[in-house]
């Protein structure tokens, strides 16, 4: 009996709500170089579930728990689900969760605001580069929106349906909800985001900065 949620899941997990709140704070106080570099890493987390996602553990793969319409459908319409992992809701939730951080990363590295802030890429987003910072907040406010959703979710599963999601994250299993294969190696996921890392850091570092006409 191994866990559902191997350890890369569930630490790529517990970071997001950590570095989003912290993310959206420096932001608010303008500190931006504390903003960049929480951006660059849930970049990096992002990327590394979504690729954990395709050579991770069998139980974290998008295959084993993403399910088609007619799955959604049968769900909402009130039949049990008696698959392991996520419901239909809840990991098609999950993928737009991972899609909406990589975006708002992605958009934050070619953002410019003319005034304050412009991000390391800025130059190569051209005049493009003020129309990305403004979708980088459209981004923000529907990313807030699936965390509210998803923590509306949570709260109804636990008080209505008596289902500790949290303790099932923390834990990554319950006494029902266990995988029957065993879980890749935590070092590969730890290499994934090395990598990753390390692509991040030569594109930012190796960007040409903005010409100055001041």
């Amino acid at each position: 009996m191994w866990p559902l949620w191997d350890r890369v899941v569930r630490i790529i997990h517990w970071y997001f709500p950590v570095a989003i709140a912290f993310m959206w704070w420096s932001g608010e106080q303008g500190h931006y170089d504390w903003h960049s570099w929480v951006g660059y890493s849930l970049l990096v987390a992002a990327g590394t579930r979504i690729l954990w996602g395709l050579v991770g553990s069998e139980s974290a793969r998008f295959r084993s728990f993403l399910s088609g319409p007619s799955a959604i459908i049968s769900y909402l319409k009130g039949h049990p689900f008696t698959g392991e992992g996520h419901n239909p809701l809840g990991a098609w939730a999950t993928v737009c969760l991972l899609l909406l951080v990589l975006v708002q990363g992605s958009t934050g590295l070619f953002a410019s605001d003319d005034i304050l802030f412009e991000a390391p890429l800025a130059f190569w987003g051209g005049h493009l580069s003020g129309p990305l910072a403004a979708w980088h907040e459209i981004n923000w406010t529907i990313l807030q929106g699936f965390i509210l959703l998803h923590l509306l979710a949570i709260a109804f599963y636990h008080v209505v349906r008596g289902e500790g999601l949290i303790k099932a994250m923390w834990q990554g299993q319950t006494e029902t909800r266990f995988s029957r294969s065993p879980p890749r190696s935590a070092w590969l996921g730890l290499g994934i985001a090395g990598c990753l890392a390390g692509l991040l850091y030569l594109l930012v570092t190796l960007a040409p900065e903005a010409p100055s006409y001041y």
